[in-house]
């Protein structure tokens, strides 16, 4: 692949093959259009590459979700498509553009309409995303502006009808970071290797970035957990095995089929933790008692929440991985909705377990596709940017 560097990285970046940018939380203040971060959308909430498309550049902000395999955004015309504040990308004004044909070997799904190669996704929260297939370049940037670093043809879907259960309109798509070779991660690959990794600042300090590293540099920390990943056949996740979750001292352990390897799916791109129910009943319930204050259920919830708790109310929660026992923070337990309110950052499912970006933030997330192993090591984020 060949990477166009408008102004030279760092030195220490270059030696290590790596680089660095910004992730801007779709409540936060620094989110074109947003609204006061007094609120943050529930139950939904995402981290947001800040990027631009083509030649003459056009920014986009898409979510960053290790959970979707493929990169798109909304495009020109766009008939069925929810409201966005960036303009739409158009591919007829970019002269990088290219359209993939049918029969092309890019043309992955091998849907077609006439000779332009077609795709179709479609996510367990409802959401989707039709148009067609192109090859674009992709522009991403430092965390302070200084410099940036372009990739020319990257497979995207140019949406022309498209949903998102969180309809936030400072959202232009979603930036796949799945396993797929047409991920974003996969096509920088020949550049940067299949190393990634991401610091999520908590949900009450928004006004400080996130970041997001990819190459060499986002590996070897000192100090972390890891734990093995598993894949599984025509899926796309990153599954992790979750043994058992403990509140205080008290464990309790997965039952049943759960107990699989590769029973959760670590999510950038899913807010909140779903547990199968049996064992989300348990914890919430020793979570509960621990607190020892009355929670209040809002409407169309079933989150416990409650109204100013201190860190010291809130009892210590261990999630236990293979070979790796994770202790969590108050702001991965609880999170702020609003006017002093915290509610319960888990919730039951009978489906597919996932484990959200709540429980993630104020560690440094990484993952080797290399070894196959994620790595957790509790960081304070707000200083990465």
């Amino acid at each position: 692949m060949t990477v166009t560097q408008t102004s030279l990285l760092p030195e220490s970046e270059a030696k290590s093959g790596g680089f660095s940018i910004e992730l801007i939380h779709s409540a936060s203040k620094r989110s074109p259009a947003s609204l006061s971060m007094e609120l943050v959308p529930e139950p939904l909430g995402n981290y947001l590459i800040n990027f631009s498309v083509g030649t003459p550049p056009m920014f986009q902000l898409a979510v960053a979700d290790s959970g979707s395999h493929v990169n798109w955004i909304q495009c020109e015309p766009c008939v069925h498509c929810y409201s966005q504040h960036l303009p739409l990308f158009s591919s007829l004004n970019s002269s990088t553009y290219k359209a993939i044909p049918c029969g092309s070997s890019q043309c992955f799904q091998n849907n077609c309409q006439g000779s332009q190669c077609t795709y179709g996704m479609s996510y367990i929260d409802g959401s989707y995303s039709n148009g067609d297939l192109g090859m674009e370049m992709f522009t991403f940037y430092s965390p302070k502006g200084l410099k940036e670093i372009s990739f020319p043809d990257i497979v995207f879907g140019c949406a022309h009808s498209s949903k998102l259960a969180d309809t936030n309109p400072n959202m232009s798509g979603i930036m796949g970071l799945g396993v797929s070779p047409w991920s974003l991660i996969s096509q920088i690959s020949p550049a940067f290797g299949q190393k990634f990794f991401y610091c999520f600042v908590p949900l009450a300090q928004l006004d400080v970035p996130s970041t997001l590293t990819f190459g060499e540099n986002a590996w070897g920390s000192t100090g972390a957990l890891f734990t093995p990943i598993c894949l599984k056949p025509f899926k796309h996740f990153y599954f992790l095995t979750l043994v058992g979750i403990s509140v205080n001292s008290k464990r309790f352990n997965l039952f049943n089929n759960s107990t699989t390897e590769g029973n959760i799916v670590i999510d950038s791109g899913t807010t909140l933790t779903s547990l199968p129910t049996q064992l989300y009943n348990q914890v919430e319930t020793a979570i509960i008692q621990a607190i020892n204050v009355e929670p209040f259920f809002k409407e169309n919830s079933t989150n416990p929440c409650y109204k100013d708790l201190s860190g010291s109310d809130v009892p210590p929660v261990t999630m236990h991985f293979i070979a790796a026992d994770l202790p969590l923070s108050k702001e991965n337990i609880i999170w702020p909705t609003g006017q002093g309110i915290w509610c319960l950052a888990f919730r039951p499912t009978e489906d597919q377990a996932f484990y959200g970006n709540v429980a993630q933030t104020n560690f440094l997330v990484g993952y080797d596709l290399d070894k196959m192993i994620v790595s957790f090591k509790a960081t304070d984020c707000t200083k990465m940017a």
